[in-house]
């Protein structure tokens, strides 16, 4: 990671975990929709309608949960991430959701972190048994792996192509016949009678 990237994240990290127990799952989500949604931007094809599908009120791909399963789904993140960004997305949807008091000793906010499978430091006496640590870990993980996700992903950015040939053209068999070995759809105008 950049000199500069690495301090601006130390600097996310430590603002994280000042964060409330409401805030932090509001704050860290949020910088993984971010990601997701730039990611998608990288590997859309340029033009109209990469701003309408991420943008826009609305817009298809506007939430956390949809930009997650388009990623997946594109091969823009893997089981792990997609994984993890789901506990994330259920986590916040908690404290989003929830109207009075809820906090990290959660019964279900609990089992979410408890679910979260990012590695987590071994000694030192860190609480790795604490869901909002946990939390705060699987975020920070995720935040890493798709910091430059992105860059990479533009490498691979879809170009339009072209489908069909001009084979797709009317054409008159007065004029033209059809070509041999060719499948063809033929329409004949209908015989007029006069009585």
């Amino acid at each position: 990671m950049r000199l500069g990237d690495a301090e601006d994240l130390a600097k996310f990290v430590m603002e994280l975990q000042q964060e409330t127990d409401r805030g932090l799952p509001l704050v860290g989500a949020a910088l993984v929709d971010e990601l997701l949604q730039e990611t998608l931007r990288a590997f859309f094809c340029q033009g109209r309608a990469d701003g309408k599908l991420l943008d826009e009120p609305n817009a298809p791909l506007g939430s956390l949960s949809s930009r997650a399963q388009a990623c997946y789904s594109l091969g823009l993140i893997d089981d792990y991430e997609y994984t993890e960004i789901e506990l994330i997305r259920k986590v916040r949807n908690e404290f989003a959701h929830s109207k009075h008091g809820i906090s990290f000793q959660n019964e279900r906010v609990k089992g979410l972190c408890s679910s979260l499978r990012s590695d987590l430091p071994k000694g030192a006496g860190y609480p790795t048994n604490d869901p909002r640590f946990r939390f705060v870990n699987a975020t920070v993980c995720v935040v890493i792996r798709l910091y430059y996700r992105p860059d990479w992903v533009a490498l691979e950015r879809r170009q339009p192509k072209q489908w069909s040939s001009e084979d797709t053209k009317w054409r008159s068999i007065s004029d033209q016949e059809p070509p041999k070995g060719i499948p063809f759809i033929a329409m004949v105008k209908p015989r007029t009678t006069n009585s």
